[in-house]
């Protein structure tokens, strides 16, 4: 089996760090190499980076764009002919009780608590804490620090920026964005930008993406 990184930009390069050390401790896929259409790269910190047309047979992927737009699209695109990878930090101790689904990826120092529910292609960046009976949607990301406190719900496509916290049992509706550094005592609506400390509604996220700039895959 192949491991193919969609995405040969800052997270991809990454995730190939994460592959390679999962890969150094159970020898799981015989080649680890980038998907990516955008750059004009043919390698990138010494792997290959194919194009889409170009992926062998027996290839697992997992998306590396930080943009839950995007990574729903790349999902959709990719599920009639690949199977998702789940990439966990060998080091990350995940209970019984708790789900990961396809697609996921926990990095390194993240706390992943009893009874939560990662939804499918969803990202835990490093030393994020997931509290329990936390149920986080599809292809959301979980930036560095984040605090989430036992029994939050989160919908699909939400983006918690580095270093916020979210009070226990709060609700965030689908394609929100909480900005860095917020701490959310409140429950925040689908696709609402919300910053600050107490966190406030900023905007509406009218074109449903974190980063204006994401190119198109």
């Amino acid at each position: 089996m192949n491991l193919g990184i969609y995405g040969a930009g800052g997270l991809g390069r990454e995730v190939r760090e994460l592959a390679l050390q999962i890969n150094a401790r159970t020898g799981r896929w015989s080649s680890v190499f980038f998907i990516d259409d955008v750059t004009a790269e043919q390698q990138v910190n010494g792997s290959q980076v194919l194009r889409f047309g170009d992926i062998p047979t027996e290839t697992e992927i997992i998306i590396a764009l930080g943009e839950p737009s995007l990574r729903h699209q790349l999902a959709d695109k990719l599920s009639a002919d690949f199977q998702l990878a789940t990439l966990i930090h060998p080091d990350v101790f995940v209970p019984q009780t708790t789900v990961i689904e396809a697609g996921c990826i926990v990095c390194t120092g993240a706390f992943i608590s009893c009874n939560v529910v990662l939804g499918r292609n969803s990202l835990v960046q490093p030393r994020a804490c997931v509290g329990h009976d936390t149920k986080i949607g599809q292809h959301c990301v979980v930036s560095s620090q984040v605090m989430l406190a036992g029994g939050c719900i989160t919908g699909d496509r939400v983006f918690i920026g580095m270093n916020s916290a979210i009070k226990e049992k709060t609700a965030i509706g689908h394609d929100a964005i909480i900005g860095m550094g917020s701490a959310v005592f409140n429950p925040v609506s689908e696709s609402t930008i919300v910053l600050g400390n107490p966190a406030r509604a900023m905007r509406n996220n009218d074109q449903g993406k974190v980063f204006k700039s994401s190119p198109q895959r």
